[in-house]
């Protein structure tokens, strides 16, 4: 296996079995093909940028992209043979909080249960006891499946002109 820039035991190629059946709906399994890995080495993040536009998650351009989610305490992709098919990261300390960003699934490999493995997989990797997300409206009940629950006193503050490097 090649190496990565995450380190410890978090940074390493998983199998196709899914982990976590207790959440994986019986009637959804995940395509044969799909593979999974817990690492950066070999994304195209070209790929990765367009698989965000093609599944809605819009702000995430550029170089800025490779940047997070190398800066990222967990990761993981899915591909379909070469094709990125999935991603999610998440930043942790490790110890009591982490925090799932980016998780995106290509239309077309949507209700497959490639989303659920990419975040059961990301939490797998979190040895803390609190994994918060942020989800649209139109997801939160996937998120609810999963055993996420609203979280009623979470505030943001929000500065856009760093959504963006500088041209």
């Amino acid at each position: 296996m090649a190496s990565s820039k995450l380190r410890g035991p978090y940074a390493e190629t998983r199998d196709v079995v899914p982990r976590f059946k207790t959440y994986m709906p019986a009637d959804i399994s995940n395509p044969p093909t799909v593979r999974f890995e817990r690492d950066i080495v070999g994304v195209d993040w070209q790929e990765l940028i367009s698989l965000f536009q093609l599944a809605g998650l819009s702000g995430r351009e550029g170089d800025k992209v490779r940047r997070a989610f190398e800066n990222s305490t967990a990761v993981c992709f899915a591909f379909d043979g070469s094709r990125l098919v999935g991603a999610s990261r998440a930043l942790s300390d490790r110890e009591y909080h982490a925090t799932i960003y980016d998780v995106a699934v290509h239309p077309d490999y949507q209700r497959r249960g490639i989303g659920t493995r990419l975040v059961n997989e990301l939490v797998a990797m979190l040895p803390v006891w609190r994994v918060l997300l942020v989800a649209d409206g139109d997801v939160k009940d996937f998120y609810r499946r999963l055993g996420f629950e609203d979280f009623g006193n979470v505030m943001g503050r929000f500065d856009r002109t760093k959504l963006f490097d500088a041209s």
